[in-house]
């Protein structure tokens, strides 16, 4: 006794399988997909209230925050103002007072020269 397979019945046989895998897979995913579904639907009907108010209150706190950002970029706008402001001040005092800087030492150079040459003087007459 001899059985002959062909070809084409193996992979029609196997194609099978494959589909009825498949199809037993998605069967599972949509009953999972169908609890979560209910749990979702219960858990809303539970807190219907609770989501109607905050529904409702959702406007107003939109716009109260569109106010905020406003509010926030003209404060971000004045303080960027001052922080320019107090940079150039700062600048121009840095400036100063590095010239003021250079003028004492000029003068303490200035008053050391004076003083040795009196002390020099002193000394060349003793």
């Amino acid at each position: 006794m001899s059985i002959t397979l062909d070809l084409s019945v193996v992979a029609w046989f196997i194609l099978f399988c494959i589909a009825v895998i498949i199809g037993v897979l998605l069967i599972i995913v949509l009953r999972n997909c169908l609890k979560i579904t209910d749990r979702v639907n219960k858990i809303l009907d539970d807190n219907a209230d609770s989501v109607g108010k905050t529904l409702e209150v959702l406007p107003s706190t939109v716009a109260n925050i569109d106010e905020l950002a406003k509010s926030a970029k003209g404060t971000l706008d004045k303080a960027t103002s001052v922080v320019t402001t107090v940079e150039d001040s700062v600048s121009e005092t840095i400036d100063s007072f590095s010239f003021n800087a250079e003028n004492i030492l000029n003068i303490i150079n200035i008053a050391s020269s004076v003083v040795k040459s009196i002390i020099s003087s002193f000394s060349s007459k003793h």
